[in-house]
């Protein structure tokens, strides 16, 4: 808990200091940001004509405007014992803050799930940055030892939104079914790993036990490691070819790493 509010302090510094704007789209109005100024041309709507500035000019011009425009943001949290691992959980905590205070600050609308056997908890939009310590702290009080990641029904929570820009955080050691999601909304997907989980040579000779101590791994020798990170990549490459058919951009962030600059990039 102490890391957390550690984490949450770190942020919202660096988020106050480095996002500045909002997203903006252009709109035609009598409110808001001037924009810029042209001429009429054909195609236009007639009641977009700034009829001030035509009787000044003796031809008619166009106002564009610009105005504030929010957009939904969904997070699925896919979370098991596996980010017992390493600092998997900190780091976890570190991208997710990133972004809700980021959506918060740029006037977004927030919406975040949490997975785990199933769906764990829901936290509706709120305008207020509580929102993500409220999701940071459920996370830190989650009993995780003993859970393995059951996903099912997740379209149908998705859909329950109109169309969103949809962010998958989890290790993505198994992918859920998410064609429907691509199809109807944006998506990204961030993966959150140790670096030894990709190569866990350094353990070859060592017998391993999962977090919740039932079940004991054989000794690992050389061809079983290399039989794992064989089908890892495996799994990456699927999910690599997956996210260029559907123009899915995908990070991944390792727990030595500093998630604000990945982050930045890949939402900018």
């Amino acid at each position: 808990m102490e890391k957390s509010k550690i984490i949450r302090l770190k942020i919202k510094q660096k988020v106050l200091s480095f996002f500045e704007g909002q997203h903006k789209t252009l709109k035609f109005g009598e409110e808001d940001d001037l924009k810029n100024i042209r001429e009429y041309t054909y195609g236009d709507n007639v009641k977009r004509i700034n009829w001030i500035i035509t009787a000044k000019e003796k031809k008619p011009y166009i106002v564009e405007r610009e105005e504030v425009k929010g957009q939904n943001i969904i997070v699925i949290i896919l979370i098991d014992q596996n980010f017992l691992f390493g600092r998997k959980m900190e780091k976890l905590l570190e991208v997710y803050s990133i972004i809700g205070y980021s959506a918060l600050y740029q006037k977004d609308r927030l919406f975040t799930y949490i997975f785990s056997e199933g769906l764990e908890k829901y936290f509706p939009h709120r305008n207020s940055i509580s929102v993500v310590d409220d999701v940071m702290e459920f996370i830190n009080s989650m009993e995780i030892r003993r859970k393995r990641l059951k996903i099912e029904n997740l379209q149908r929570y998705i859909f329950r939104h109109r169309r969103s820009l949809v962010i998958i955080i989890g290790d993505l050691f198994y992918l859920p079914d998410i064609k429907e999601i691509a199809y109807r909304h944006k998506t990204a997907i961030i993966k959150i790993r140790e670096r030894v989980e990709e190569n866990p040579e350094k353990y070859t000779g060592f017998q391993l036990t999962s977090f919740d101590k039932k079940e004991r791994i054989p000794y690992l020798v050389k061809p079983m490691v290399k039989n794992y990170i064989k089908n890892l990549k495996k799994i990456d490459q699927k999910l690599r070819q997956f996210a260029v058919l559907k123009r899915i951009p995908v990070q991944t962030i390792y727990t030595d790493e500093d998630p604000f600059v990945k982050l930045k990039k890949m939402f900018s």
